[in-house]
């Protein structure tokens, strides 16, 4: 850098004369650094329209009375409405509104006041019509109504259910194939609607055929064949076998469509006693049946199912132990913490226990193992803890089925995050993008840059965080989430969504904000530290810490919490959302919640 100097003090140092001191400078002010500009919104590029509907989409079926319409306008400050009625408009141009609905094409009639036009736009929707009697002029019988509506395999003990709709006030009756006749009897008689249910005998069985329902008598009676195709057997069942996947485990539902009841493993084997659809019937015991997706499982007529229970030997492991207990084949299972003690029961369905030996090398973890024929065809296996079970993984190879059991982590007196492996679940991926705002604001876009903004939060707690989706863009099946957290070895998981609500409900019928779902109960302690910070720093409504039958919030090995942060549809959340400032908040109350979570498992350390 090139120097200058004043003219005097050059002369003092050529010439040796003393020099008088230079006046000092005045010191510069401190100028502040130019704040970061904001992040981008978490939309894509806007619409251009003045008017712009995202939901309900064109041509939507739907059966309501009233039913919410949002989207946005070009200009915030113009008056807008909606079939005559004045909608408030966010300041961003976000819109939500909750109308009155009618039977048949129903249209949404928007107007936009601009300084210069009235803009118009329309969106029509399909709203059923209520239920009404055919007319009794005519008889006839509603084709639509008729059920069964997907194909049934029954057997011996189960009932049949048959409905329709027709003309009221007429005999009604039905039959499979060419089976006899049998009445139906009048299940609402304003309606015209008609029911009758029939007992599978045992030993009855039928080739598949169709369902014929008849209304009237004589010659004047109307007759009309269902879709549906009805068979009963009475041959020996099937057995089911689940496939190979890359999670390595398969879903069993408590019905067709209903919540999740079991998780059995990669060729677990059950027998198949019914079909509905798609869907089959299986058998996990004598007294527990569930349904699983037909393109889970392989079929087959193979040896009779029945395994046999061996040796039960304890292992001690870093993390904790390992329950492995001889099996002769691989069954359906359940795991449940034990009630009022530490610890938990696995159930093995199919079963017979002949276990003879239990050897025990984990006594500083393992305090005990009780077995017993619970019933004719499961035996439960009790595992008693001397300190708090922090999860548990199931396995089976080699005709031994392994439970891995883990104690908490060690949690470091200085700093609770040191070491801890956090594993963050941005809900949603590409081809199932979740709720969508006013705006177009995207949950999985949301979700993800939530977990953005806690990831570099917890690092700089010095916690170790693990993410399922690599970026915005990564595709990850729900399956898929809570093994990852397993494989690579997290410590904690926490799945990140944000809110959505059903066709007809009133947005604005109750106050709307954040929600925090456990399923176990060693994850109940997590889910509260999170949601009490919420409730500290999060200015949105409560709705609650609650218990869900999520498959995430259902990750055994290690506490696991799902978080609803905020409502995609409402204007003023989403626009938080699509503030860097509110993700920050949402990432340090998270940060707060898994501290004083870690803290208060160390102080029972």
């Amino acid at each position: 850098m090139k120097r200058t100097f004043a003219a005097p003090l050059l002369a003092a140092l050529l010439l040796g004369a003393p020099a008088q001191a230079a006046k000092p400078k005045a010191k510069p002010k401190a100028v502040k650094p130019a704040p970061p500009p904001p992040a981008p919104p978490l939309y894509a590029t806007r619409s251009t329209e003045p008017i712009t509907f995202i939901w309900p989409p064109e041509g939507q079926p739907m059966a309501v009375a009233n039913e919410f319409i949002f989207g946005s306008v070009s200009v915030a400050t113009a008056a807008f409405s909606i079939n005559g009625t004045t909608i408030a408009v966010h300041k961003d141009g976000g819109f939500l509104a909750y109308l009155p609905v009618t039977p048949g094409t129903f249209t949404f009639r928007a107007e936009l006041t601009l300084s210069s036009e009235i803009v118009r736009a329309e969106r029509s929707i399909q709203v059923a019509l209520p239920a009404q009697a055919l007319s009794t002029s005519t008889l006839a019988i509603d084709p639509t109504s008729l059920s069964p509506r997907v194909d049934l395999e029954l057997r011996a003990g189960d009932w049949l259910t048959v409905r329709m709709k027709g003309t009221p006030g007429k005999p009604a009756r039905f039959r499979v194939g060419k089976e006899d006749w049998q009445d139906m009897r009048v299940l609402n008689g304003t309606l015209g609607l008609y029911e009758a249910q029939r007992l599978i005998a045992p030993g009855e069985e039928f080739a598949p055929a169709l369902v014929e329902y008849e209304l009237g008598r004589g010659w004047s009676s109307v007759k009309m064949k269902g879709k549906a195709h009805v068979a009963a057997t009475n041959k020996a069942p099937l057995i089911a076998s689940v496939k190979v996947s890359t999670e390595g485990y398969a879903t069993i539902k408590t019905g067709p469509s209903n919540g999740y009841l079991s998780f059995p493993l990669t060729g677990a084997r059950f027998y198949v006693t019914g079909r509905e659809g798609g869907s089959l019937r299986v058998k996990l015991s004598n007294t527990v049946s569930g349904w699983i997706d037909a393109k889970e499982v392989d079929l087959s007529s193979a040896a009779p199912l029945r395994a046999v229970t061996g040796t039960i030997n304890v292992g001690k492991t870093d993390l904790g132990a390992i329950v492995s207990i001889g099996l002769t084949d691989k069954v359906a299972f359940d795991v449940e913490p034990a009630a009022g003690i530490d610890g938990l029961t696995l159930r093995l369905y199919n079963t017979i226990g002949h276990t003879n030996w239990v050897v025990n090398d984990s006594t500083d973890f393992v305090k005990e193992i009780r077995w017993r024929q619970e019933a004719a065809d499961t035996v439960a296996v009790t595992v008693l803890l001397k300190s708090a079970l922090w999860g548990w993984w199931p396995g089976q190879s080699g005709g031994v089925f392994k439970l891995e059991l883990r104690r908490a982590p060690k949690i470091a007196s200085k700093n609770p995050f040191a070491g801890i492996k956090i594993m963050l679940d941005p809900g949603h991926m590409p081809s199932a993008p979740g709720a969508i705002g006013p705006l177009g604001t995207k949950e999985m876009d949301a979700n993800y840059a939530i977990a953005m903004a806690a990831k570099t939060k917890l690092e700089k707690e010095g916690a170790i965080v693990l993410v399922t989706r690599s970026d915005a863009l990564h595709e990850v099946g729900l399956l898929d989430r809570p093994k990852q957290a397993i494989d690579r070895g997290a410590d904690v998981f926490v799945s990140l969504h944000n809110n959505a609500m059903g066709d007809g409900e009133n947005p604005f019928g109750k106050p709307r904000g954040f929600t925090v779902f456990y399923y176990h109960p060693q994850s109940l302690e997590l889910g509260r530290a999170v949601h009490e910070a919420y409730l500290s720093h999060i200015k949105l409504a409560d709705e609650g810490l609650r218990w869900g039958n999520l498959l995430v919030a259902r990750q055994s090995v290690m506490p696991a919490i799902l978080v609803e942060n905020a409502y995609m549809i409402i204007p003023d959340q989403e626009a938080l959302l699509n503030d860097a400032a509110f993700r920050d908040e949402l990432g340090k109350s998270l940060v707060e919640g898994l501290k004083n979570f870690l803290i208060s498992v160390r102080k029972r350390q």
